[in-house]
């Protein structure tokens, strides 16, 4: 009998959480797939078999059937956009909610309008798309940020609903708490593992080439313009430009990111605008020796963790809590005022602290860490009434 209700979209993290609770409690979880109502497209990112999808509609209605939904616990969302809200906000009382947590769900209570998280020549360029009464209430925010409150207090009102949240990183959860003291709902420690695929993927090889990596996506919050800018002519050389643009948000965005990286880099531009085989995207990657993640906030682990086992020197934002996260786990990562300092960029990060960044990620991607977490969540819902 199914005790656990998932509830996500079609995202190439799920079939990790399903192998998780499935060696954990085998066939007590029921996977909900949420689907566009408008364009029926066949699940694609998720290879596990026992899925349903079905339609947000039909989602609302079922889980208000008091026979349906009293088979269950608890109900475990795999990220909350406006999608998945409607459907939340459907839930009865009883039922506990758990809220694992992306990053683009839950930054709206931290800065609704993304403005901390926007860099001066990135935020030059948001400002310019604003028409003029939004563009001085923007800047007055800025200054006196009572339209970030203002918001991101009314964006709170969709996650009352919510008992368990689990963030990427533990220090996100103490700045919504911190701004938000009604957030009522408890931390607990779960995460998507990041590593396994990487690691059955590169088998020994390192890299072997010396191009540069900017960002994961083409969203504003990546600050390439700001990264172009440190990316002279000088540090470039003969090298290449790598940008992955495959999605991101604003979706015009991606022009501008296009127009300056063609303007400052001409041939040695190399954008990815379309999504490619993992194995390939791999290949591409070994070619670099260097990444530039210019977020300011978490963002991109995915790539970070694949770029720290393969044995890519790792700059991120002074600002990004990443970077103080995997200090304190050891790893050789780098900010961007090193970066600035460094001269030339001939050949890739020694040999030996490369060994050691991919010791440290092999040790993190453990799958008995992962089945620990869950069998943690597990013993929690147990005690659920």
């Amino acid at each position: 009998m199914s005790q656990i209700l998932h509830i996500s979209r079609d995202n190439k993290f799920l079939d990790f959480a399903i192998n998780c609770f499935e060696q954990v409690c085998s066939g007590e979880s029921y996977y909900w797939i949420l689907e566009n109502e408008h364009s029926k497209e066949p699940v694609t990112h998720i290879k596990y078999e026992q899925i349903h999808p079905i339609q947000v509609k039909q989602a609302c209605r079922l889980i208000k059937d008091q026979k349906f939904i009293s088979q269950f616990k608890t109900v475990i969302f795999h990220g909350i956009s406006p999608v998945e809200q409607q459907v939340l906000q459907s839930i009865q009382s009883q039922i506990k909610v758990i809220w694992f947590g992306y990053g683009f769900d839950y930054y709206p209570l931290i800065d609704f309008f993304m403005q901390k998280y926007l860099d001066k020549k990135t935020k030059k360029y948001w400002y310019k798309e604003k028409a003029g009464l939004a563009k001085l209430g923007l800047r007055l925010n800025e200054y006196l940020p009572f339209w970030t409150y203002f918001k991101s207090k009314s964006q709170l009102k969709f996650f009352e609903r919510v008992d368990y949240f689990a963030p990427v990183l533990e220090q996100e959860y103490d700045k919504i708490k911190s701004k938000h003291p009604n957030f009522k709902a408890k931390y607990i420690d779960w995460n998507y593992e990041l590593g396994k695929n990487i690691f059955d993927s590169i088998g020994e090889e390192y890299v072997h080439g010396t191009n540069f990596l900017v960002g994961n996506s083409a969203s504003i919050t990546n600050n390439h313009i700001d990264c172009f800018a440190m990316l002279s002519k000088q540090k470039v050389e003969s090298n290449r430009v790598l940008v992955p643009l495959s999605y991101g948000f604003p979706k015009k965005f991606k022009k501008t990111i296009l127009a300056e990286g063609l303007q400052g880099f001409g041939d040695r531009f190399l954008p990815i605008e379309e999504f490619i085989p993992f194995a390939d995207y791999l290949d591409l990657l070994k070619s670099c020796g260097y990444a530039l993640f210019g977020s300011i906030r978490q963002q991109a682990l995915g790539n970070i963790y694949m770029c720290l086992a393969l044995g890519i020197k790792v700059y991120l934002h002074p600002r990004n809590p990443v970077l103080d996260d995997l200090k304190k786990k050891g790893f050789h990562v780098f900010d961007f005022h090193q970066f600035k300092q460094e001269k030339a960029f001939r050949e890739p990060m020694p040999l030996s602290l490369q060994q050691e960044n991919r010791e440290l990620m092999r040790q993190m991607s453990l799958e008995e860490n992962y089945l620990s977490k869950t069998k943690k969540l597990v013993e929690l819902i147990q005690t659920f009434e």
